[in-house]
C-alpha cells in the first residue's frame, strides 16, 4: 500500500543527537532512522526540533514551494547559493552540488538562516 506525506514526517534519531534546523539523510539500509547530511551528501529534509538516539523527530521533507530555516557553518552571502557541510549544516564552500540560496547573510557559524531549496 503506498502512503503520501506532504509536509513533515517522524523518524527515529540514529546519532548521539540530532539538533533542529540541521540537514538529514536516511541511515544506509533503513527507511526509519536518521542522521545527519555531511558535505556534499544528498538530504531527505530539515529537523523541526532536537532529538537524541532513539527517540522519534519530526522532519521537514525537502521539497521546493517554501523557505527553510537551516544552521550554517559560517559567513553566507545574502542570495548565496549553499552546499552541504558537515552535521548537517550548511556552507558557501563548494561540495557536490548547490543545494539553495540564503534569503537572508550570516556571519559566524551557529547562525540560523531563512533558506529556499533548488
Amino acid at each position: 500500500m503506498s502512503q503520501l506525506n506532504m509536509g513533515s514526517k517522524a523518524f527515529v534519531v540514529n546519532e548521539a543527537v540530532i539538533e533542529p534546523y540541521r540537514r538529514v539523510k536516511l541511515t544506509a539500509g533503513s527507511g526509519t532512522l536518521v542522521e545527519y547530511a555531511d558535505a556534499g551528501d544528498a538530504f531527505i529534509g530539515i529537523s523541526a526540533a532536537r532529538g537524541l538516539i532513539g527517540e522519534m523527530v519530526s522532519i521537514d521533507l525537502k521539497h521546493t514551494g517554501r523557505t527553510f530555516k537551516m544552521e550554517a557553518n559560517g559567513a553566507i552571502a545574502i542570495g548565496g547559493s549553499f552546499y552541504g557541510a558537515l552535521d548537517g549544516k550548511i556552507s558557501a564552500t563548494v561540495s557536490g552540488a548547490i543545494q539553495g540560496r540564503n534569503l537572508e547573510a550570516t556571519a559566524a557559524d551557529g547562525e540560523i538562516v531563512e533558506c529556499i531549496l533548488l
